[in-house]
């Protein structure tokens, strides 16, 4: 019964997903962009992704920790923002939203919920841009990247928002797909490595 439920609310979440076009979301800039692409194209591969327990375990943390948020700090959560940033000729809209904004001493601080496996090499060098990317984003100067593994809770600060050069630059390489993947780790774990031209071993 809660199984079901909990994989019915998946899938609608999922399929109610669109994404317009000459539009690129945050997660995006951070990722291999042929999977960008993949997910288009081979939406049912996509689906067996979405439905892993490891994801839904990631979605039931950042559930209970924005709850949290909400009450310790009277948290804004999922909150959605965009940007128009010329490529190439044309306005690409980059769009993102942040697990949570607080306010705390007349600053606001972006919160990025992530859970891991593993403690190993914290903090990842795609979440720390990933937040980067959301601190331009927002117009915020600090963020809290904040970790829950089996072996720790812990967080740290991200003072360095990305510049809009850096983010023109990563929308021209997702555009053309021309760093892929974008990390040598990605092929490991992709769903889309079975059709992949670009897969490293």
């Amino acid at each position: 019964m809660i199984v079901e439920r909990l994989y019915t609310s998946k899938l609608q979440d999922y399929l109610q997903h669109k994404k317009d076009e000459d539009t690129l979301y945050v997660t995006d800039l951070v990722r291999c962009p042929l999977k960008v692409r993949f997910e288009e194209q081979y939406k049912e591969l996509a689906m067996s992704e979405v439905f892993a327990p490891s994801m839904l375990l990631g979605d039931l943390v950042h559930s209970g920790l924005e709850d949290f948020l909400k009450r310790e700090f009277n948290a804004e959560v999922e909150v959605e923002g965009e940007k128009e940033i010329p490529v190439n000729g044309k306005t690409v809209k980059i769009k993102g939203r942040a697990d949570a904004i607080i306010q705390q001493n007349n600053e606001r601080i972006v919160v990025e919920i992530k859970s891991a496996k593993s403690d190993k090499g914290l903090p990842l060098e795609h979440h720390k841009a990933q937040l980067q990317l959301y601190l331009w984003l927002f117009n915020v100067r600090k963020g809290i990247l904040i970790y829950v593994t089996p072996d720790r809770v812990t967080e740290y600060i991200i003072d360095q928002p990305a510049d809009e050069v850096g983010v023109i630059r990563l929308t021209e390489e997702t555009l053309r797909a021309s760093k892929a993947p974008r990390y040598q780790w990605e092929c490991k774990y992709c769903v889309f490595k079975v059709i992949c031209p670009n897969r490293k071993s």
